[in-house]
């Protein structure tokens, strides 16, 4: 049976890790990563305040592709505007497709310590956001709930339990 599953949640919480878990061609199941679209409308990250609604737009429309072709999608994005997760929603909705909405949650200062050490970061593909952005992008997840989220904490879950949580979720 087809799942949609929503991970939201601000940098470092823990989205990219428990959705990359998740995949599994073998059983359709593939992760959809709502950043991987940032490239394709913004140079770096100034631009990105610009781009933001044509990096959720394109996502929801690849959601709708992968879903047509009978996979089970894992979703994550920080999705500063909730409404993405609403559209993702109504497509499972209209394709009778279960669908589950989790917010991961930890402390400000986990997230913080999280973004220096990510396997980006220690790879050099990229710099830490730093502690600023990070901040400011969690309290705009927080002032921004989508009703109906299950709160998820990845500081009190260990990643293992939450991926395990989810695993149940795409084959109950």
């Amino acid at each position: 049976m087809q799942k949609l599953i929503v991970l939201r949640g601000a940098p470092s919480s823990g989205k990219s890790t428990i959705a990359k878990n998740l995949k599994n061609l073998k059983n359709k199941v593939t992760w959809l990563k709502v950043d991987n679209f940032k490239a394709f409308f913004a140079k770096d990250i100034t631009e990105e305040n610009e781009a933001i609604d044509y990096v959720n737009q394109a996502a929801v429309a690849t959601l709708e592709h992968l879903l047509s072709q009978g996979f089970s999608v894992v979703m994550e994005g920080i999705f500063q505007n909730p409404k993405y997760i609403t559209l993702a929603v109504d497509i499972a909705k209209q394709n009778n497709i279960q669908f589950k909405v989790y917010e991961l949650e930890c402390s400000l200062e986990a997230l913080q310590s999280r973004d220096k050490v990510r396997d980006s970061v220690k790879e050099g593909c990229r710099k830490p956001l730093g502690d600023e952005l990070i901040a400011k992008l969690n309290q705009v997840v927080k002032d921004n709930p989508w009703s109906g989220a299950e709160k998820l904490n990845t500081e009190k879950l260990s990643l293992e339990e939450c991926i395990e949580k989810l695993k149940g979720e795409l084959v109950s």
